[in-house]
């Protein structure tokens, strides 16, 4: 019984590819023709509009509530200040690209 379990599942796999590239097309599609062109006037509105929309909410900014410091001794001293523990980051490349 288990032998047509298995292939059961190595069948139906390979669909799984076309259909999710089905699905997506087709969202897409019914995005692109929602849309309507935006005029040369309303241009800079627009991409404003957008760059504020896209902008990260408050909750997903918490990484900017951390007191980042670059000296290890100023971290100790406010550390002690504040009788808060110190975590040492260090990284070589650029932070940017999400290579640490």
């Amino acid at each position: 019984m288990p032998l047509n379990k298995g292939r059961a599942m190595r069948n139906s796999v390979p669909l799984v590819g076309p259909v999710c590239l089905i699905i997506t097309l087709v969202a897409g599609a019914a995005l692109a023709i929602e849309e309507k062109p935006v005029s040369d006037a309303d241009l800079v509105a627009w991409v404003d509009s957008r760059v504020e929309a896209w902008q990260p909410t408050k909750t997903e900014r918490r990484f900017d509530e951390i007191g980042w410091v670059t000296d290890i001794r100023e971290a100790e001293r406010l550390a002690k200040q504040h009788n808060r523990p110190v975590f040492l980051f260090t990284h070589d490349g650029h932070m940017a690209v999400g290579r640490c």
